[in-house]
C-alpha cells in the first residue's frame, strides 16, 4: 500500500504574503508613476510650445526687418490705406447700380426724378394750383 499523500493548500501562508506585498507596492507607487508620466506630458507639451514660439518669434522679427525698408512700408501704404504718390493717377471701379466710398462720404445724393421729396411735392402742387 501507499503511503497516504499529503494535500498541499493551495493558498499558503508565503503565497499570500507576497500577494499582499504586491498589492501595497501597487498602492504605493501609483501615485508617483501617475505624477512621473503626467510630468513627461507636461514637458513634451512645454517643449512644443516653445518650439512653436520660437518660430513665431522668428517670423517676426522677418517682419521687422521688412517693416525697416522704406519700400516696403510705401508698398502696405498703397494697398491698406489706398495712399497715392504725387503724380499717380487713381481709378475707382464701382459695380453698376452701387455708389463709391468717395461719394457715400461726399454727401452726394444721386436721388431718381420718379420720387421727387416732400419740397418737390410742394412746388409741384403750388405749379399745379397756379394753372
Amino acid at each position: 500500500m501507499n503511503p497516504p499523500q499529503r494535500v498541499r493548500p493551495v493558498l499558503t501562508g508565503r503565497a499570500l504574503v507576497l500577494g499582499g506585498i504586491v498589492v501595497l507596492l501597487l498602492v504605493l507607487l501609483a501615485a508617483p508613476v501617475h505624477r512621473y508620466l503626467g510630468s513627461r506630458h507636461d514637458v513634451g507639451s512645454a517643449a512644443q510650445q516653445l518650439n512653436s514660439d520660437q518660430q513665431q518669434l522668428a517670423q517676426l522679427r522677418r517682419q521687422l526687418s521688412r517693416w525697416s525698408d522704406p519700400g516696403y512700408i510705401q508698398q502696405q501704404a498703397r494697398s491698406r490705406l489706398q495712399y497715392a504718390m504725387p503724380g499717380d493717377t487713381v481709378y475707382v471701379v464701382v459695380d453698376k447700380g452701387q455708389r463709391s466710398d468717395i461719394a457715400k462720404t461726399s454727401g452726394a445724393t444721386t436721388s431718381s426724378p420718379s420720387a421727387p421729396g416732400w419740397n418737390g411735392r410742394l412746388m409741384d402742387s403750388i405749379r399745379a394750383a397756379a394753372k
